[in-house]
């Protein structure tokens, strides 16, 4: 794969230890306590626990995905599953790391996202 493909068409600001959250629900399982590992405009990466991932596969719509930051839109989103890493045969413990990719989100919520992306990497 070439370098151009690797460009992403948003900044992306890792979001680990600074208390961003993430709920939602896939397959009738409600994910209350995943942690974003990065943030923009256009998806995140998640941390989601094993227990919780095992039944989750690339492809998978998460509902009512809800960015859990004060700093950031409190509406209800749709995100798609296009990677996940970590997840074994076997494995039990831990977590999995989960790309997604936002869904028919206005041009109002990705702009403040954008916005807040923006302003932390500025901070840096």
């Amino acid at each position: 794969m070439s370098i151009e493909h690797e460009k992403r068409r948003h900044p992306r600001l890792s979001t680990t230890d600074r208390g961003y959250l993430v709920r939602f629900r896939a397959k009738g399982l409600e994910i209350q306590d995943g942690r974003l590992a990065n943030l923009s405009a256009g998806g995140c990466g998640l941390e989601i626990q094993m227990a919780d991932a095992r039944d989750l596969e690339v492809g998978d719509v998460l509902e009512a995905f809800t960015l859990d930051h004060p700093d950031l839109p409190l509406v209800p989103l749709s995100a798609v599953i296009l990677r996940m890493l970590g997840k074994v045969a076997g494995k039990t413990a831990g977590y999995v790391l989960v790309g997604v990719e936002f869904e028919g989100v206005t041009p109002f919520v990705e702009g403040l996202i954008a916005d807040h992306v923006a302003a932390q990497l500025a901070r840096r």
